[in-house]
């Protein structure tokens, strides 16, 4: 085995040994590495959080840093102050979230879940199939905020697919039956 003269590694070969002294730390004529070089110019940490980032994406960063004070977002049930506004949802700790997430029972009914309305009107099993197990609830008319009971229709997650695909026709029939049938009661 072969010695490095400035830090006393070991090396296999000439070849090896060669490349380790010249770029040896403790060699005070060692050469910088483009990469080594390119780290020390190309990355500046936040302002706000002190995350290194690239020279080129800093500003962007900055601009949407979560911590930055012109992103500040507010809680919508206490108005403090979010902090993690990515992973918050709105509100700023659990108790505010049940607050305002789970507490129906005061919420005027278009305020409701569209979900809970769905099963308080309709009985929870697709329409096409049967499945009763995993039920997810179809827009008719595709607007999320009509949250009518003649608007959810309830279908299983295959054929729930199947009416935002290309395979709409196979049960688009099923579904405006039901619909008829359920406005008629």
């Amino acid at each position: 085995m072969l010695l490095c003269k400035f830090c006393n590694k070991e090396c296999k070969n000439d070849n090896s040994l060669r490349n380790h002294e010249r770029l040896c730390k403790n060699n005070s004529n060692r050469q910088i590495s483009s990469f080594e070089n390119l780290s020390v110019i190309k990355h500046k940490n936040c302002q706000y959080c002190d995350k290194n980032i690239t020279i080129g994406n800093i500003k962007r960063h900055e601009d949407s840093c979560f911590l930055n004070p012109l992103n500040l977002k507010k809680c919508v049930v206490c108005q403090n102050p979010i902090r993690n506004f990515k992973s918050s949802k709105g509100t700023c700790s659990h108790s505010c979230s049940n607050k305002h997430f789970k507490d129906l029972r005061n919420k005027p009914e278009k305020y409701k879940q569209y979900s809970t309305i769905c099963w308080k009107n309709h009985k929870k099993e697709c329409i096409v199939c049967g499945e009763n197990k995993i039920v997810s609830v179809h827009h008719y008319n595709e607007n999320h905020n009509d949250n009518s009971p003649e608007n959810l229709i309830p279908l299983c997650p295959t054929h729930h697919q199947y009416i935002h695909s290309r395979y709409r026709n196979e049960i688009i029939d099923i579904v405006e039956k039901y619909k008829e049938k359920f406005t008629r009661l």
